[in-house]
């Protein structure tokens, strides 16, 4: 097994000597394998590893086993490691996610602030890398769950063996691989209770489906799977290029709109034209979140429906046939109209993060600092939408239309103002005020500072 962690991890160029890299660890026989096999290879690689183990608070007495036993094998090993406690129901529950989501969520948000941390421990170039167990089969089931909900292309390619700072070092190795490993290596590991229930849409298809592939219709069937996932990335990343070739040759910029001329999108295959509206739109605005399958196939339709047909898509964007061509553009505010021009507060967001020392924070209308350990959502930069909420000092959360109306802000500029929000609570109402959710205080640790560049127009 070692030798083929060695050789995933060289193919996909994942570590290089004086890297750091924290490792995730359950104490489940996949963590425990990575865990040792990536220990024995260190006199290759050379790296400075940190263990985290993130103990959702679900299973009581278990759970903390869980924490123990991690913590004890990482002693053992001299390895640094972190438990850090986090809780999956309240999270699930406010945010109207599955426990799996939610746990998945907070997992990986802990995986990133530990990385954080290290790298501002020791200020390099470099960034701190990542290290999750998943395996051969998890691929496997991910590819399927995908093929099941209807993903494209990029989708059901599957896992990829690096994905920012993720690395995914085991992907070649299969549940049973690992196991026999750790028997051979006199290496102990845990099993999690609720891995054997059937309440988890991925442990329905770890149990159920995907066995049923392999002993009913093919034996070889996980690395079939993973094989065909492998095939459909890599066309994935062909279509994506030829399409991205194509627009630079037949996109105009006009303005705040793009546009591709109707004759020369015609020409292009059926599987082309999908990801060419995909990458106009991502011109046009930063989160594809949720743009669907129905918004792009409503777009190429545009091709061959008449002069003056409209689409309108979230975040204010809109598609449009004109007399030659499709364009896709940013509605301005009140009108429903594109004038042509870039969004009013155009420019760039710069982001950094810092230990808090009790610092007074800046006053600036432009910059503002946030205490990141309290940011429990996906942060994004976007306009407003509907059921946003501000959190008010003496008043409590108020939905961000109401707060507009109060402050007085011109109707016709609510639209053109971009804010930084976390789910559906803005943190930050750009040139306007921060929420008190997110202000720093005598308990902040981290300090998120974002700070807002206007454009050259606004001089």
């Amino acid at each position: 097994m070692q030798n083929t962690v060695r050789d995933t991890i060289l193919e996909n160029h994942m570590l290089s000597r004086g890297d750091r890299c924290i490792i995730g660890v359950s104490g489940g026989a996949d963590s425990m394998g990575l865990l040792h096999a990536l220990i024995r290879l260190n006199g290759l690689f050379k790296v400075n590893y940190r263990v985290v183990h993130v103990h959702h608070g679900l299973r009581g007495a278990e759970a903390d086993r869980d924490a123990n036993f991690v913590r004890s094998t990482c002693a053992r090993y001299n390895i640094p490691c972190k438990i850090i406690e986090v809780n999956v129901k309240d999270f699930a529950s406010k945010h109207k996610l599955s426990i799996e989501e939610a746990a998945r969520y907070l997992r990986y948000q802990a995986f990133e602030t530990e990385a954080q941390r290290w790298e501002m421990e020791e200020d390099t170039q470099k960034q701190v890398l990542i290290a999750v167990a998943h395996n051969k089969e998890d691929n496997a089931e991910t590819i399927l769950m995908q093929l099941a909900r209807g993903s494209g292309l990029k989708g059901i390619s599957g896992m990829a063996p690096v994905r920012g700072r993720i690395i995914r070092p085991l992907l070649d190795i299969s549940r049973s691989q690992i196991e026999a490993y750790l028997v051979k290596e006199e290496e102990s590991w845990i099993s999690d209770s609720t891995n054997e229930e059937s309440d988890y849409t991925r442990n329905r298809v770890r149990h159920d489906i995907l066995p049923l592939f392999v002993g009913e219709i093919n034996t070889g069937a996980v690395d079939n799977i993973t094989r065909a996932g492998k095939l459909v990335g890599q066309a994935d990343q062909y279509i994506t290029k030829t399409a991205e070739s194509i627009l630079d040759v037949i996109m105009r910029k006009r303005g705040g709109s793009y546009e591709i001329p109707v004759d020369e999108f015609r020409k292009q295959d059926p599987i082309i034209r999908t990801y060419v509206i995909k990458l106009l739109i991502g011109m046009v605005n930063r989160s594809m979140k949720n743009i669907t399958s129905r918004h792009i196939e409503d777009i190429v339709a545009l091709a061959d429906s008449e002069t003056g047909k409209r689409i309108d898509l979230p975040y204010r964007l809109a598609a449009e046939r004109t007399y030659e061509t499709i364009r896709v553009y940013r509605k301005e505010a009140g009108s429903g109209e594109d004038t042509g021009e870039e969004p009013e507060n155009s420019g760039k967001f710069i982001f950094r993060t810092f230990p808090y020392r009790g610092e007074k924070a800046p006053e600036g209308k432009y910059v503002k600092w946030f205490d990141y350990d309290k940011i429990d959502d996906l942060m994004e930069i976007r306009y407003r939408m509907s059921g946003d909420t501000l959190e008010l000092k003496g008043v409590g959360t108020k939905a961000l239309r109401t707060y507009l109306t109060d402050a007085k802000v011109p109707q016709d500029k609510r639209d053109q103002i971009l804010l930084v929000a976390a789910g559906s609570h803005v943190m930050w109402l750009v040139g306007y005020r921060i929420s008190e959710r997110y202000k720093v205080d005598k308990h902040t640790e981290i300090v998120l500072e974002i700070r807002y560049e206007e454009g050259e127009q606004d001089g």
